[in-house]
């Protein structure tokens, strides 16, 4: 690689790398406050034994996985595993419903076979848009399921069926997937500290 080449590709990733920060304290200006109400919507359920089913398309179904297993294993904090479930990971179960039905349907209707009034479904999309992801958040608030949502900067087909929606203030999908896994290890962090940090029951 010659030097006019590395200086471009140098160029490049210091942007990328300044466009995440920008976008990251952005949403610390505008987004915790709705951070801690999350947290505290999925403790209280999390109290009432009740499940969490989180799902998203491409990265956003990474991300779902990502954030299952760090409510189900762990965090940061040793502590019992909390029931989560990425809706993301039964290929057998997604391809024959979206053989069989639709693939707009493959969050919906697992939903539909496992949610119990007071659980909670948490979408995850870049666009807001995705009529899978907004299929099954509009059926959980029809059935009493709670709602919270990550999505992009601009009010999208996911609002009216979010109790909580996390709006990331950056144009770029990368910006914003970036965004997004932090918010959601920040929601981890902050649902441990509630449920098992000092001060509470289960650690005085």
């Amino acid at each position: 690689m010659n030097t006019d080449m590395r200086e471009r590709m140098k160029a490049i990733a210091e942007r990328a790398f300044l466009e995440s920060i920008e976008a990251k304290r952005n949403l610390c200006r505008e987004g915790t406050e709705l951070l801690v109400d999350m947290a505290a919507l999925l403790a209280g359920a999390f109290r009432e034994n009740r499940r969490l089913f989180i799902f998203g398309n491409g990265g956003s179904a990474a991300d779902a996985q990502h954030l299952a297993a760090e409510f189900v294993n762990r965090f940061q904090l040793e502590r019992p595993p909390l029931p989560a479930l990425a809706l993301t990971v039964d290929s057998s179960v997604m391809t024959s419903i979206g053989n069989d039905f639709r693939f707009d349907d493959i969050f919906a209707r697992q939903l539909q076979a496992l949610a119990q009034p007071g659980d909670v479904a948490f979408g995850i999309s870049t666009s807001g848009r995705s009529p899978n992801v907004v299929a099954a958040l509009r059926w959980a608030r029809e059935h009493r399921v709670r709602t919270i949502g990550f999505c992009g900067r601009a009010r999208s087909d996911m609002d009216p069926h979010c109790d909580l929606a996390l709006h990331v203030p950056a144009a770029l999908t990368a910006r914003i997937q970036e965004c997004h896994i932090t918010a959601g290890h920040i929601l981890c962090g902050l649902v441990e500290e509630m449920l098992f940090g000092r001060g509470t029951e289960s650690n005085p």
